[in-house]
């Protein structure tokens, strides 16, 4: 697992602090250990969040800061070394200064606890501070937070409510493991200690946590007086220490093999109690969930065998079910007269309401396939009949509906269309017949065809569903002997590729999908962004290019897509949302698709068929997830497989593909571990 540096000595411009979290709690520490009040890319600065945290009086729904922490130190280093230690989540830094002094830090927070945890190891005394204010260089108390501020036996609590939200009222204390002497000035927090190494702690509690936060915080306080620094991170370790050992993969290059657990790891970090944001709960898009971007970071995650963790998605979408039901239809309580389906927001909060900016993407509606694809591939994944039947059917039938009573229109020549939407964003508006859009409508109703037959259940809505799929897969738009994005379409784009990834609704060898990729490719430095800038592909879309080359068995031509995404991660093996030029680093929707590539690359797999890839290396290994609730382990050396292991949660029947086509029949009634060599 990798411990990735970066220097005073090898920075680049695009330097942007790496991040911590939980899940619920996030942050990010620049190299002194802290979060100076500098702008970095994004017009970004570090500040403390907690995920679901929100001012709801706004459309948009911006989330509440909670302050930074600094110390001190007024100068910055002259030299410095912070790392990134994926394996035990934790960051560390050195930093020499002008006048001598050194400054070691060592920092992480909990899996399991709202707390914040730092160590200083220092020279002579040490001040840490924490600011309660919003992101800036100006100390301004975040927007109608009252707050109240005492002493206590080392440290500080600060009982805080934001005005007019009853539900964001809470307690924020800061430890200390030394003797402090404590500073309190206006919104600013001071210990200051004079014995190295000295811990320093932020815990958090509110009313989201639990009803009695005041009594939930007590509880927090005396486990980190009882086990400090290190029993916290020992506990801390032993937690993260399951989630990599569901999955892992070892390849040869070390900066694939880099940023591959640099993605798990922020995707680990992004996963709130509901979903995941697309760029983590502290840096862009006000921490929302965007109904489209779930599916790639949620592949991402399931693929690899970690789905206790890709489940939140669907079961968050199950959740708000009801909410996307009245979006589709609402009028004054006839919204259970007819079916019209489920429509869910592009963008929402943690209460499935819409927080979606004006624009032409309101008019998106592709969100609803990926929304059912989530739901269907959590039960392909892990076999889970309960969840199919209780959560992942009504999402998926749900999307279905909508699609089928509000978006399909028959043309006067016998065609069925999909009717004007907004595609991909960069196709503009209004587009009808649009390709990648269709084929997530074909996607959802042959998936809610297949769960009908799997469940026995509306078997004429089922027929219906697949006779729709077939007919408008007869109806994609084709100019010149290839798929086009649109009817009439001149701009080239990464839409045409959708037919294999992220729908697979077509035939590997299709000729117009094949001519459409390959036109795509010609004219891709000019497409190759989300948003019309730079001469370079980005890479969402240079993933979503090496899956559909991975599935297409076309291995060269994927590896060179995972050696580009390597080469232009940045300091600490981030994938940024577009590199030329530098925007949105800790892009989760790219590192969930670049997560699925190279598990792809190595390992794919249908309900009925397990095929191991053949991947450009003599030495590598892995462990992955198989559909059908499986875990695949290999190992090969010397070009040979020295290791092949199957471990079924559920009954299985079905072919094991070898990289030389061998085919290998795999039956069990129960849940059984198979060693196959």
């Amino acid at each position: 697992m990798p411990l990735i540096e970066c220097n005073s000595e090898n920075v680049t411009a695009n330097y942007f602090p790496p991040p911590l979290g939980n899940g619920d709690l996030s942050t990010m520490l620049d190299m002194e250990g802290i979060q100076r009040q500098k702008l970095f890319i994004n017009e970004y600065y570090p500040v403390i969040w907690r995920a679901g945290r929100r001012y709801s009086d706004i459309v948009r729904r911006p989330m509440i800061p909670f302050g930074y922490i600094g110390h001190g130190f007024v100068n910055e280093p002259e030299k410095w070394t912070q790392r990134l230690d994926t394996q035990r989540a934790c960051i560390e830094s050195e930093c020499h200064y002008a006048d001598g002094a050194q400054l070691r830090s060592e920092a992480f927070i909990h899996l399991d606890k709202s707390v914040f945890a730092l160590r200083k190891s220092f020279r002579d005394s040490y001040t840490f501070s924490y600011t309660l204010a919003q992101p800036g260089a100006g100390s301004e108390v975040p927007a109608r937070m009252k707050f109240i501020a005492s002493k206590n036996a080392c440290g500080v609590d600060i009982s805080y409510e934001i005005e007019g939200l009853e539900s964001q009222r809470g307690i924020i204390s800061l430890l200390c493991d030394r003797p402090v002497k404590v500073g309190i000035k206006n919104n600013c927090f001071c210990l200051t200690a004079e014995e190295s190494p000295a811990s320093f702690f932020l815990i958090f509690a509110d009313c989201m946590d639990a009803v009695d936060f005041y009594s939930y915080s007590t509880v927090l306080k005396d486990s980190i007086r009882k086990e400090g620094f290190e029993g916290l991170f020992k506990s801390h370790c032993e937690s993260w220490s399951k989630y990599w050992q569901e999955s892992y993969i070892d390849l040869p290059g070390r900066q694939e093999n880099d940023v591959y657990a640099v993605s798990q790891y922020h995707l680990r970090i992004s996963s709130t109690r509901w979903s995941i944001p697309a760029g983590g709960i502290s840096n862009h898009w006000n921490g929302t969930y965007y109904a489209f971007d779930e599916f790639f970071a949620f592949m991402g995650l399931a693929s690899s065998g970690h789905l206790d963790i890709s489940k939140r998605i669907p079961e968050f979408r199950h959740q708000i079910l009801k909410k996307a039901r009245l979006r589709s239809f609402q009028h004054w309580g006839e919204e259970n007269s007819v079916d019209y389906g489920a429509r869910y927001h592009f963008m929402t909060d943690e209460n499935g309401d819409e927080c979606t900016p004006p624009g032409y993407w309101l008019e998106h509606i592709s969100q609803m396939a990926n929304v059912a694809l989530c739901s269907w591939e959590q039960y392909r994944f892990s076999g889970d009949h309960e969840f199919l039947r209780d959560k992942a059917y009504p999402v998926i039938s749900g999307a279905a509906e909508f699609y089928r009573t509000q978006m399909l229109y028959e043309m006067g020549d016998g065609r069925l269309i999909v009717g004007k939407c907004t595609d991909l964003e960069r196709l503009g508006p209004a587009r009808e017949n649009a390709f990648m859009t269709t084929c997530g409508v074909i996607a959802t109703f042959e998936a809610a065809a297949e769960a009908s037959l799997i469940l026995q259940c509306n078997s004429e809505k089922a027929a219906l569903w697949n006779s729709l799929a077939g007919r408008l897969r007869m109806s994609l738009p084709q100019e010149n002997n290839r798929y086009v994005p649109h009817p009439g379409c001149t701009k080239k784009s990464i839409a045409v590729f959708a037919g294999t990834f992220p729908y697979p609704v077509l035939e590997s060898d299709d000729p117009l999908q094949l001519a459409a990729i390959d036109d795509f490719i010609k004219n891709e430095n000019e497409y190759g962004n989300m948003y019309p800038v730079g001469k370079s592909v980005c890479v969402w879309y240079a993933a979503w290019k090496g899956i559909v080359f991975a599935r297409m068995g076309r291995s060269a031509d994927s590896d060179v897509c995972i050696r580009q995404i390597a080469s232009e991660s940045n300091c600490f093996s981030e994938i940024f949302e577009i590199s030329d030029p530098p925007m949105c680093p800790w892009f989760c929707t790219g590192e969930g698709t670049f997560i699925q590539m190279l598990n792809e690359s190595l390992l794919q797999s249908s309900d009925s068929e397990i095929r191991i890839m053949k991947y450009p290396a003599q030495d590598y290994s892995f462990r992955l997830a198989a559909r059908g609730g499986i875990m695949v382990e290999l190992k090969v050396v010397n070009s040979l497989i020295s290791v092949l292991k199957l471990s079924l949660r559920n009954a299985y029947r079905g072919n094991l593909i070898l990289p030389d086509g061998r085919s290998i029949d795999i039956a069990s009634s129960v849940p059984v571990e198979i060693i196959v060599i």
